[in-house]
């Protein structure tokens, strides 16, 4: 979103007049997504997986020019492996995407509304390794990208480096706010928090739990390789957690060089580096159980 975009913003420029930039499909380079704010903050009935998620992203990036427009997207299916040799992990991702239903909050006459809509309509599949695929966005969703004027930009070098779906989830809502110059913290209930980072209804029920697995594990990916920071701070009310507050902010020069170089390493280096990564890294809060 631009950074001088406010809720009193006359001049709010169309989400999908967004360009990408670079090679989105290249894991090893800084290409960039533009993905709808709408499709961001939303909570996935069905949730899905780290590589569901990417390959969404992936699926979004390669029909955006012509995103707006009801007609089949195709896409070579190597470009949705990723690091990844077969193509197991991609029908396993089309069938999960397939039969998830999103709940988006849209507006109707000013005022917000509820719609849920699939995430990802019929495709068709070639059964050679390195055939095509072929896919459709549901026509609901695509009236939602039109009207969209919300988006965040998503480096997918960045994408590939998470290893938790939690904190994708959180990269994707930090994105979409960093550029906010009004706004630098936002206030959640714990079931929004969990239906936003797309929690299974049934796990990490306890707030420790929600604390530990999720919420700081996404934490301390994000503040490792992001050019931002993220925290988490609870609102109680007696001794029970009611709210969380997220706050971002943007690392200096030095941060940002440092999460770049991070990010710019093998993985396996990368995965040993940030087990015992120091450096330009704010304590993060130890929440109550």
């Amino acid at each position: 979103m631009p950074a001088s975009a406010s809720p009193n913003d006359s001049t709010a420029i169309r989400t999908i007049d967004q360009k990408t930039r670079g090679n989105p499909f290249n894991p090893g380079h800084y290409g960039e997504i533009v993905k709808p704010g709408e499709l961001v903050d939303i909570v996935e009935l069905s949730p899905l997986s780290l590589a569901d998620r990417r390959i969404y992203n992936l699926l979004i990036a390669n029909a955006w020019e012509r995103i707006s427009e009801p007609i089949v997207h195709s896409i070579p299916k190597t470009l949705l492996k990723g690091s990844h040799q077969g193509n197991e992990r991609i029908e396993a991702s089309l069938l999960r995407l397939m039969s998830t239903i999103a709940v988006v909050t849209i507006q109707k006459d000013g005022k917000p509304y509820k719609r849920r809509v699939q995430l990802l309509g019929a495709s068709d599949e070639s059964l050679n390794r390195d055939g095509q695929l072929y896919y459709r966005i549901p026509e609901e969703l695509i009236e939602i990208l039109r009207n969209s004027e919300v988006y965040a930009r998503l480096k997918t070098q960045v994408m590939y480096c998470f290893e938790s779906k939690y904190s994708l989830c959180l990269y994707e809502m930090i994105e979409r706010r960093i550029g906010l110059d009004w706004k630098r913290t936002e206030t959640f209930t714990i079931d929004e928090i969990r239906g936003l980072l797309n929690v299974p209804k049934g796990k990490l029920e306890r707030f420790a739990d929600l604390n530990k697995y999720c919420l700081k594990l996404a934490a301390d990916e994000i503040n490792k390789l992001c050019p931002f920071y993220v925290d988490f701070k609870p609102i109680k009310r007696g001794r029970k957690v009611e709210k969380i507050e997220m706050a971002w902010f943007s690392k200096t020069s030095v941060g940002q060089s440092d999460a770049r170089n991070l990010v710019d390493q093998h993985s396996i280096v990368r995965r040993a580096r940030m087990k015992g990564a120091t450096g330009e890294l704010p304590m993060l809060i130890d929440l109550p159980s």
